[in-house]
């Protein structure tokens, strides 16, 4: 609960600052007041600091004084902002001003004066809960010194994601194998007698626990592994038993993040019920909640907080990742890091509840990236909602996370269409009353008398109707009140318009995302000046130099007259431009805005849509500054990829479609961009067929995606992508032949997916007999797919004995396209 209150005074700090520095002029004795409430929300941020790094549990006294203190600082931050906001702009100081001020903005004269009264009401409660943590004696508790281990480097990345596929590998074989061998003829009939014999004796702990274990940092392997060893035999797990097979995963990343170096209480109170006597031993779901403690226990301050808030999202059936991690920055969960964005924190917030268990993935990208997770459930869901209603003292979610639950309850409710909304109202005109008949509402109109009745203070930050369809230009101006957003999404949606005289109350605006939402003109978001807008639209907006915030411009419409205003936009992150006309000067427009953008662009798409060449081959002033991650190219730019790619040192995914780019050039330049991680090969990107990776090439390659039937086979040589573990293929006609060769020469190789339409009878034919080898003797998986729908066929697993050294296709396995 600490770590939830931290934030929020985080946040209230920075804010009285600048108020108190710069506008904290409302009022004679306002400043003073604002000055007082800044300085003891400094010492009680100092006390939540020190108490989050306590280890023992808080009890009830401490977590309601640190209820109380989170309160306070949401309201005062409220009050701050609303005076920044609405009163900062007009208020000069003197007496002259004031009078200036009285007669010429009336109503906002009588809204300082009530700011003040609350600012004056918030110093008398600032007061009275310093003085009750005196009264009360609330302290903080003793706690041992712990030594934090130093932030994971870049490199490190890699070994974690290796070391969780390998885990949940690990799991998947044995309950398979378990599962085979339960159900093994002549053994069904002893099933119930080899559950109870498993329940007697200790049960054995497999070899993928061992081999996690011997991964394990050395300060915590020692004691880590008596608990996981332990874990599993007081578990017994079954082959169907997910919940205590998710458990061990979750505790054996956690010790693999241990971010201590030094004892730790949590550990030590997990080893003890471990190691109590039968008759005081706990059951297995007591020892399960134990570990899951443990775990919950080692995450961050704002990790915590933005694990709670995934509660809120239990009418989905996926969580966009992007969305989700703008979600948690507009409601204030990421804090500051050094070196890095608020995107980029909440990104990797992302990625360590990823990888320690607590999110699931439900879509991940052809590079192994997860595109989106899965929404809470099960033990976790269970856990997670117990802990955010013991930190607010209520036994339903909190109030701000039960108000997301009904918005987006309300969103998913089907409208009805108008010929049926029209039929149910004679109906229930004819065979009812009239109170029956308006009572057929659309759902929209629900959603705009529930944010009409929110109270006066609340802070509700984000608001998606992503998939909404009706949004009338009511709804949108009811939208528009509620001047705390921070968050906005109408993607797909049917919105006509967004009036500037309505999206201009929406100052603190941070992303507007209208994403596949093609009638809304550019220019109702060219005045949004303040917001950091995420458009997707056709047409760049005529003043888009004056959206000095905006970080994404994807998929616009430029020519070489609008690229100057875009290399204004030195926040901007990622760009994608449509080009219609190929020509000398945009081209050098182009470079122009990389060049000048170069400290901060992580991702560029270029579209080329007609005939002729982009010529972008010339970039030098800004090469070794760029921080390039991402580039994709479609359409013809020239025979090759530019030099300056080569010089890249960030650049990590790289994508082409219609270039027909020359193969052995485009390759050469390709193999020297040292962190490149995955190519993909989209349909027409080379002219030649047969592509060849040759030695000492490609050292970071982890992806290649070849999508298309221009190229027809891929070579590989001795040592030419030493760290390749996927290849996908999708092929839309018929083919036959040799796809893969030099497999033998791939040593990090997992799996091959192979797409397609497939003749169904004859792809079985022809991969004959499957049968599941030992995971021990697997060397990797080929995985056949069918395009439409992206079902899988069939999985085959090549043995270390397998020693064909090609993959290809019969005659007949692919269907022909219609």
């Amino acid at each position: 609960m600490a770590d939830q209150t931290q934030g929020a005074i985080d946040a209230l700090l920075g804010l009285l600052t600048r108020a108190i520095g710069d506008e904290a002029r409302l009022l004679g004795g306002l400043p003073g007041n604002m000055q007082f409430i800044k300085d003891e929300m400094d010492s009680m941020n100092g006390f939540l600091m020190h108490l989050t790094k306590t280890e023992s549990e808080h009890d009830d006294q401490i977590r309601a004084w640190m209820k109380q203190v989170r309160e306070i600082a949401y309201l005062a931050e409220d009050c701050v902002e609303r005076y920044v906001r609405d009163i900062a702009p007009h208020d000069g100081g003197g007496i002259l001003d004031t009078l200036v001020f009285l007669f010429c903005h009336p109503n906002k004269y009588w809204l300082r004066h009530r700011l003040a009264k609350q600012i004056l009401e918030l110093k008398a409660r600032v007061n009275d809960v310093g003085e009750r943590r005196n009264r009360y004696g609330v302290k903080v508790p003793p706690g041992s010194e712990l030594k934090k281990a130093e932030d994971r480097a870049a490199a490190e990345e890699e070994k974690r994601d290796a070391f969780r596929r390998a885990l949940e590998q690990g799991i998947a074989d044995f309950s398979r194998q378990s599962s085979q061998q339960d159900q093994a003829p002549g053994v069904m009939i002893y099933s119930s007698i080899r559950t109870a014999v498993r329940r007697l004796l200790p049960a054995a702990v497999p070899s993928f626990i061992t081999k996690a274990i011997a991964q394990l940092p050395a300060h915590v392997r020692s004691q880590g592994a008596a608990v996981v060893r332990g874990t599993w035999k007081k578990c017994h797990p079954a082959a169907n038993d997910e919940a205590t097979f998710r458990c061990i995963e979750m505790l054996l990343c956690a010790l693999y993040a241990y971010p201590f170096k030094g004892n730790n209480l949590e550990l030590k109170r997990l080893s003890r019920k471990l190691s109590q006597e039968d008759e005081e031993a706990a059951g297995a779901d007591e020892i399960k909640k134990q570990a899951m403690i443990f775990c919950y226990s080692l995450l961050s301050t704002n990790q915590k907080s933005c694990l709670q808030y995934l509660t809120a999202f239990q009418e989905e059936t996926a969580i966009s990742r992007t969305s989700l991690v703008r979600r948690w920055v507009a409601e204030g969960l990421v804090s500051n890091e050094p070196g890095r964005t608020l995107q980029e924190a909440g990104e990797r917030y992302f990625s360590d509840l990823l990888f320690r268990g607590f999110i699931r993935r439900a879509r991940i990208g052809d590079a192994g990236t997860v595109k989106s997770c899965e929404p809470l459930s099960g033990p976790i869901s269970e856990f997670i909602s117990s802990i955010a209603k013991a930190d607010n003292f209520v036994v339903e979610l909190p109030v701000h996370l039960d108000r997301q639950l009904q918005i987006r309850k309300i969103v998913k409710q089907p409208r009805p269409t108008h010929q049926a909304a029209a039929a149910d109202y004679y109906r229930c005109w004819i065979c009812c009353r009239k109170q029956d008949a308006e009572a057929v509402v659309d759902p929209m109109d629900d959603l705009a008398k529930f944010l009409t009745k929110l109270p006066a203070l609340y802070r509700l930050n984000v608001l998606d109707l992503g998939g909404c369809k009706g949004l009338k230009p009511s709804h949108i101006a009811t939208i528009c009140t509620v001047v705390w957003l921070k968050y906005l999404c109408l993607r797909k949606t049917d919105v006509r318009r967004l009036p500037p005289r309505h999206m201009g109350k929406l100052k603190l605006l941070e992303t507007l995302d209208i994403r596949e939402t093609p009638r809304i003109h550019p220019r109702d978001v060219r005045r949004m000046t303040a917001a950091d807008v995420s458009v997707v639209t056709v047409k760049i907006p005529a003043r888009i130099a004056a959206m000095r915030n905006m970080e994404t411009l994807s998929h616009v419409q430029v020519s070489d007259e609008l690229l100057g205003g875009v290399a204004k936009l030195h926040r901007l992150k990622k760009l994608g431009v449509v080009i219609h006309q190929a020509n000398n000067p945009t081209a050098q427009q182009l470079l122009a805005v990389v060049c000048k953008l170069a400290g901060s662009l992580r991702s560029l798409s270029i579209w080329v849509t007609q005939a002729g060449f982009l010529d972008i081959s010339v970039l030098q002033e800004a090469t070794p500054s760029l921080i390039l991650e991402n580039l994709d190219v479609n359409g013809r730019i020239s025979s090759s990829l530019p030099s300056w790619v080569e010089m890249a040192g960030k650049l990590a995914n790289i994508s082409l479609r219609d270039t027909e780019m020359n193969g052995g050039e485009t390759l050469r330049r390709l193999a020297n961009v040292q962190s490149l991680r995955c190519l993909k090969l989209r349909r027409r990107s080379f002219i030649e067929q047969a592509l060849i990776f040759r030695d000492v090439h490609f050292r970071a390659l982890r992806f290649l995606i070849v999508d298309g039937d221009t190229i027809t086979s891929v070579a590989f040589v001795a040592d030419a992508a030493p760290k390749l573990e996927k290849i996908v293929w999708a092929i839309s006609k018929v083919h036959s032949g040799e796809l893969i060769s030099g497999i033998d020469k791939l040593p990090k190789l997992e799996e091959i997916e192979i797409r397609g339409n497939f003749n169904v009878n004859s792809l079985l034919q022809a991969i004959g007999p499957r049968t599941e080898p030992p995971a021990s003797t697997i060397r990797y998986r080929c995985r056949y797919v069918y395009l439409s729908d992206f079902n899988e066929i069939t999985v085959v697993s090549k043995t270390k004995s397998d020693t064909a050294t090609t993959l290809s296709l019969p005659a007949g396995v692919i269907n022909q396209q219609q």
